[in-house]
């Protein structure tokens, strides 16, 4: 048994409370009500408040709300509801003994009321004079009471030593849960045998009355060392490990404690740690247990979740665990980490609330003693330390500054577990909620607001982003082609009517072709892009407008014996750079006509190195391009008279076999001068279309048509604004569209 050395407190017993005159008369009241519900004697709860008139409302209420409670859990809290257990059987204490006295025939008629104090003696009267003899014990002094025990100080007259003598406060009139709890405590801490733990020497009864005795050890249990001022942190971590070591051994002999906390942790006069009041603790062997299914059993500031919610009979080693963390988070802290302003709130918060850390009470609190704390504390069992060895273990890394084997917790995680206490989230998570704090209420009210506003706010975003996607940028780019190629002309030219038009700064980007400019556009390089029929694909590009058809010129040398395609076969052909839009629709043309690389040999070079290339000795023997009608390149190859344009046939197969093709002819009015049959040759083509993107602003894509349409015409062979608007089947930009809608209703007749 310890008693306090220390002038600052008076003698504090073993597991037992000395603030009784502390207490409350609702708590005092509540807790007679529990104690009868759990011995199953609650037979009115009416009778039961007359006991208590000066509280009876109070009282009443919280009989409601620990009603909630049960619901809440599963579980009945009353005594007359049929998920109770019935009352257990009468105790044999000679099964239950370390060592046994029981009375004899000449102390069995003593006074029960001479033999210790009883819970509803008058005030003032502290019970038997002292010194009282007890068998083999004299009683000499009182040295502490609790809810449910009284411990004497006391001489064993065999040994002459003295112990500290520990009896059930109710003497003779104690209920069976109290003897059972009684009997509970002795024999866990009798079959224990570690320097942690204060050690159980005999057991019995006399005159009726139940009692054990135990070491008297000086010192001073932890919670007065708690109100004393808060403890240094390494000095806390050594007592919650040394306490952990101990429970530990509890655990390895089948036995949970289930009620620690620093009341009933001692620190004797060489500043060690032993560990006391096994009343509630429970075999983990065994379905015994000292209250049922249902029962809250604990100090409800320190005991686990799963015990909160009435499910003590399910406690694990996790249960004991969470106490210590509890324990550690008072000792660096000086409160407890859940607190409340009753019982039933303080239950409710263990069960549903995350407890605070520890920085957020002491910033200075080392972080990885924060860690060991909030892994003690884990809501679920399985998140905590698997053993106290474990929690030992990592106790003894921070004390001796090495690394700890827990891991903080994530900040996502820390985001959701404080965004679950908002009432509003909690709500929709399912999360049951006790309290909240004033900054998650905060949070919920900004949140409520912004519902209220989401509608105007939706709105506003809306015609912001209309806006956004309406307005003319001050800086453009257009992509070009190659080098004096008709994509560089049709760029150039728009770039100039769009400064002069609109006041802005528009540039001509060259490129490679069709297939560069798709690719550029794409990775937002440029705003606007000519390419190729077969370029113009995916969910992203779009047609601003229809510009010109493009025909596939077939020129071959003119002193050639090549009559027909078929006679290209193992010949070479110049076909322009890859990448390019002429490259691919080439392509498409030999596929048709049966020309793959290994009969027909391909020579890339861009186009303004074709000409050079043309006048080598080994120069190839034809030419394909993609070119709008009246090209100077063309015209200059055919007014050399060293090259002839071939027909491509037959084209109407061509252009089912590749639906961005069409047939076509090349007229003589194409390129005056050149001898042309009147017939003109046949052909096949693409178009060339005008693209950006879906997203380019609306305002945008209306100024360039504008400026496409305007006087003089913008390029030669120019599909007619009419004509355009009559198109079918294209993935026209909206604005576009509204564009050429309006055009049509313009022209229809009245």
């Amino acid at each position: 048994m310890t008693v306090n050395e220390d002038p600052e407190f008076p003698n504090d017993p073993i597991g037992e409370s000395l603030d009784e005159p502390k207490e409350e008369p609702i708590d005092r009241a509540f807790a007679a009500y529990l104690r009868s519900c759990d011995a199953g004697e609650m037979a009115s709860r009416d009778d039961f408040l007359k006991q208590f008139p000066d509280v009876a409302q109070q009282l009443s209420e919280l009989m409601e709300v620990a009603d909630l409670v049960g619901r809440a859990s599963g579980v009945a809290t009353s005594p007359l509801h049929p998920r109770n257990k019935p009352r257990p059987s009468a105790i044999d204490p000679s099964a239950k003994t370390v060592g046994l006295s029981v009375a004899s025939e000449d102390d069995s008629n003593v006074d029960p009321g001479a033999t210790l104090p009883m819970p509803y003696r008058a005030k003032g009267d502290h019970g038997p004079t002292l010194p009282f003899n007890l068998g083999d014990y004299e009683l000499l002094e009182m040295l502490g009471k609790g809810g449910m025990g009284i411990v004497y100080l006391a001489r064993q007259t065999d040994l002459d030593r003295l112990v500290a003598v520990k009896m059930i406060r109710g003497g003779m009139l104690a209920d069976e849960s109290d003897v059972r709890r009684f009997y509970t405590e002795a024999q866990a801490a009798a079959k224990l045998n570690h320097p942690g733990i204060v050690p159980v020497h005999h057991f019995g009864q006399r005159a009726g009355h139940h009692f054990f005795s135990m070491s008297y050890i000086r010192g001073v249990d932890l919670q007065r060392r708690i109100d004393s001022g808060v403890i240094e942190p390494k000095t806390a971590a050594r007592y919650v490990r040394d306490v952990a070591r101990a429970i530990d051994h509890a655990h390895h002999n089948g036995v949970l404690h289930r009620d620690l906390k620093p009341a009933n942790v001692m620190i004797d006069t060489d500043d060690n740690v032993l560990v006391t009041d096994f009343g509630l603790a429970k075999r983990m062997d065994s379905d015994s247990s000292v209250t049922g299914t249902g029962k809250a059993v604990g100090t409800p500031h320190y005991m686990a979740p799963e015990q909160a919610g009435g499910y003590s009979d399910l406690a694990t080693q996790h249960s004991d665990i969470y106490s210590m963390g509890a324990i550690l988070f008072a000792c660096l802290t000086g409160r407890p980490p859940i607190m409340a302003d009753n019982v039933v709130q303080t239950l409710l918060q263990v069960i549903h609330d995350p407890a605070p850390s520890i920085r957020s009470l002491k910033p200075d609190t080392p972080l990885d003693l924060d860690t060991i704390v909030a892994k003690c504390l884990e809501k679920l069992p399985t998140d905590r330390y698997q053993t106290a060895t474990e929690l030992a273990n990592d106790l003894d890394a921070f004390i001796n500054d090495q690394p700890i084997a827990a891991k903080a917790r994530s900040l996502p995680m820390k985001v959701w577990h404080w965004l679950e206490g908002v009432p509003l989230v909690a709500a929709v998570t399912g999360r049951r909620m006790v309290d909240t704090s004033l900054s998650q209420r905060r949070f919920q009210a900004a949140m409520l607001l912004l519902l209220m506003i989401s509608p105007f706010l939706v709105l506003a975003m809306a015609s912001g982003w209309r806006e956004y996607t309406s307005w003319i940028p001050r800086e453009i780019a257009i992509a070009g082609g190659v080098e004096e190629g008709i994509y560089d002309d049709v760029s150039a030219t728009l770039a100039e009517r769009m400064i002069q038009r609109h006041d802005l700064t528009a540039s001509m980007i060259p490129s490679n072709g069709s297939l560069d400019n798709r690719d550029r556009l794409l990775r937002r390089e440029v705003d606007l892009a000519p390419m190729q029929a077969s370029a113009v694909s995916g969910d992203t590009i779009c047609v601003v407008a229809p510009l010109f058809y493009e025909k596939i010129h077939l020129l071959v040398a003119s002193d050639s014996d090549i009559q027909s395609p078929a006679d290209l076969a193992n010949r070479r052909i110049a076909v322009g750079p890859l990448g390019s839009g002429s490259r691919a629709t080439a392509e498409m043309v030999f596929e048709s006509l049966g020309l793959p690389p290994s009969v027909l040999e391909r020579e890339e070079s861009s186009w303004s190195d074709l000409t050079h290339n043309l006048n080598r000795d080994n120069a190839p023997q034809a030419v394909i391009i993609s070119i709008g009608v009246g090209s100077s390149f063309v015209f200059e190859l055919l007014a050399s008279e060293r090259f002839r344009l071939l027909p491509i046939e037959p084209a109407m197969e061509i252009s089912l076999q590749h639906p961005t093709l069409r047939p076509m002819t090349i007229d003589p009015t194409d390129y005056p001068g050149i001898d042309l049959p009147e017939s003109g040759i046949a052909t096949v083509g693409t178009t060339a279309f005008l693209a950006a993107r879906h997203d380019s602003p609306d305002d945008l894509v209306t100024a360039v048509l504008e400026s496409l349409y305007q006087e003089p015409e913008f390029c030669s062979g120019l599909i007619p604004r009419k004509n355009a608007a009559e198109w079918q089947g294209l993935s026209l930009h909206r604005a576009a569209r509204q564009f050429y809608n309006a055009s049509q209703s313009k022209t229809s007749p009245d």
